[in-house]
């Protein structure tokens, strides 16, 4: 059992049964109704991870759902997450991973008592069948019931709107006011006039906007590649004579540049860098202005340690350090835009190392005590594309290139020609290296994506 699944556990004996159909509740707009009908919450979360909803690398959205439930100390238990700051964090839209409509469903039963269901239940009688009223527990219940019906959606809540008068709480109407409004001004923003001056409603661009990220500009935008080759300067330092030069990363030069090159991709290429040389590198892309493009990406191909990249003097680089100064706050010309960083470099330490398969791990002993998970900000948009695992090697043929870079080209390519997203394409890199031995070292390799990005994104081809 992974110490992810043995989590959902834990906090499954911490919660309250009452809170079993609540979550179900939550959580239907991302699972099928029947297929969570019955089950405990545990087994709910579990489906939601298998769905890919989260992990141990994403666990935005048990949270939100331990806040909602008012769990506030579960919240700090497990995630040393507080109140406020979930307030905060949901405070932007895009955050959120339950939809405002179905949130706003949930406020509206709990703040019906069980007391004045069978008076609300009696109203709905001529539109739903007798025997179906009857069974229903929970005003959450009628909602599914008006839902399946399709006489209650996110744009119709005139069904709603009748149980207002039932009981004496002024809170249920305020709720569906507010949004109404919001909602309004949503679809308000999709309004544009035609050429005859005439309002028109831009619903399916608008759609597909919600869904991908824009991705048809005649740049799509700046990739700068750090590949770092000759550590001699490292092998100079007392204690790292273990920096071998990284013999086959050329290919993996070579590979990048063509595949997203032909994805509409400004390429740049820096060798060699020290530590200062790769900060000073990733400071003058965060300074540049990115407004005319759709997307940024930063490859790093160097030896690595846990949580860490190396320059070829032997120095340190924290991953956390180079996808963070993206952030909105560093970067603001790439808000609202992808951010995509792919890292070729081991995380853990070496093994032998015989010729000609190598790996991107070195035999210095970093002061290096890393164990925070958070290698990518919190906030929207980025994904941080590693070769492995931390803890654990990445291996790199001398001859044809790293496993993880030579994949990821392949399936970039493949995906641009079936336009699939990116988290497809990586799932696929997963699948292909979880497939490959290194028989000389009796292992694999299992590449690890981390990703707060909140819409699809497809690489289609540069040329269409």
């Amino acid at each position: 059992m992974t110490n992810f699944i043995h989590q959902l556990f834990n906090i499954r004996n911490e919660l309250e049964s009452s809170n079993i159909s609540e979550l179900t509740f939550l959580c239907k707009d991302l699972t099928t109704q029947q297929s969570c009908k019955g089950k405990q919450d545990t087994d709910l979360f579990i489906i939601l991870q298998e769905r890919g909803y989260m992990d141990e690398n994403n666990t935005w959205l048990i949270e939100e759902l331990l806040f909602y439930l008012g769990r506030n100390d579960l919240l700090l238990k497990y995630f040393n997450l507080t109140k406020n700051a979930m307030v905060e964090r949901l405070k932007n839209p895009v955050m959120a991973r339950i939809s405002p409509y179905r949130h706003l469903l949930y406020e509206l039963g709990n703040l019906v008592p069980k007391s004045e269901l069978e008076k609300i239940k009696l109203n709905f009688t001529d539109i739903l069948p007798k025997a179906t009223v009857e069974k229903l527990t929970s005003l959450w219940d009628l909602f599914i019931e008006l839902e399946k019906k399709h006489l209650i959606k996110n744009d119709n809540l005139n069904n709603l709107e009748k149980i207002a008068p039932f009981f004496d709480n002024e809170e249920f109407q305020r709720l569906i006011l507010e949004y109404k409004r919001k909602s309004a001004a949503v679809s308000g923003s999709m309004n544009i006039e035609d050429s005859h001056g005439n309002l028109t409603c831009r619903t399916e661009e608008a759609e597909i906007s919600s869904l991908f990220y824009k991705m048809n500009s005649k740049t799509r935008g700046i990739c700068v590649m750090i590949s770092n080759f000759n550590f001699s300067k490292a092998r100079s330092n007392p204690g790292q004579q273990g920096f071998k030069d990284r013999t086959g990363t050329k290919k993996d030069e070579e590979s990048l540049c063509g595949v997203l090159s032909k994805l509409g991709f400004q390429v740049h290429i820096k060798n060699d860098l020290e530590r200062n040389e790769m900060l000073q590198t990733i400071n003058s892309y965060r300074e540049r202005n990115h407004e005319e493009n759709d997307c940024f990406i930063c490859c790093v191909l160097s030896h690595g340690d846990n949580g860490i990249i190396y320059g070829t003097d032997g120095q340190s680089v924290p991953i956390s350090d180079i996808t963070f100064s993206f952030s909105s706050s560093q970067c603001s010309t790439l808000i609202g835009k992808p951010k995509l960083f792919f890292i070729q470099a081991c995380q853990g330490k070496e093994h032998q190392q015989p010729v000609p398969l190598q790996t991107d791990a070195c035999s210095a002993s970093a002061s290096n005590n890393f164990s925070n998970s958070n290698l990518i900000p919190d906030e929207p948009d980025f994904l941080l594309g590693m070769a492995t695992t931390l803890h654990y090697v990445s291996y790199r043929d001398t001859n044809h290139g790293s496993w993880y870079i030579q994949s990821l080209c392949k399936q970039l390519h493949e995906s641009y020609q079936s336009q699939e997203d990116i988290i497809s394409t990586l799932t696929k890199v997963n699948h292909e290296l979880s497939q490959k031995q290194a028989y000389m070292f009796n292992g694999t390799q299992m590449p690890q994506p981390w990703t707060t990005l909140t819409k699809k994104l497809v690489f289609l081809n540069h040329n269409n």
